[in-house]
């Protein structure tokens, strides 16, 4: 027995990728409310959007020669990887809103999501037939940023 994949339009695809991109920003922008007084830069939503949109023409060199189709495809797993990350934070916001957790245990709870993301960044990009380069260059580029916004 075969199993059919889900085709999904992509103008619901690019209406997808708007919706992530704006929930993750504005989530990843109320968590770094919490750790504001570790990082040098006021560090808000449009800021997010900016790091979003950065890391998608830095990785665009290694798809440049795919079809657009498999481009959009890409770009939509990644940031439905994003939005499930942006999602999983929200219960450590919440609890922060009744009780301050401290430094660690944020950072710790952050970083525990962005490991199993990039397992499941690296599974999408496999199941893609995508250069395993770009999970790498994903986690690479936020290695800068996170350089950017803790050190003067």
């Amino acid at each position: 027995m075969q199993v059919s994949k889900i085709t999904i339009p992509p103008i619901f695809k690019l209406a997808a990728i708007a919706f992530c991109i704006a929930v993750t920003a504005f989530t990843l922008s109320r968590f770094a409310l919490l750790i504001q007084h570790l990082i040098v830069i006021k560090y808000n939503w449009q800021f997010e959007l900016f790091m979003i949109t950065g890391m998608m023409l830095f990785q665009f060199p290694l798809i440049y020669k795919k079809p657009n189709s498999l481009k959009l495809d890409y770009y939509f797993n990644l940031l439905m990887i994003s939005f499930i990350g942006a999602v999983l934070l929200w219960p450590l916001l919440r609890i922060n809103l009744v009780y301050q957790m401290n430094d660690m245990v944020n950072l710790a709870y952050f970083f525990a999501i962005v490991l199993i993301l990039f397992f499941v960044h690296k599974r999408v990009v496999a199941t893609l037939s995508l250069p395993e380069m770009l999970s790498y260059t994903w986690v690479f580029y936020r290695f800068i940023v996170l350089l950017f916004i803790l050190l003067k």
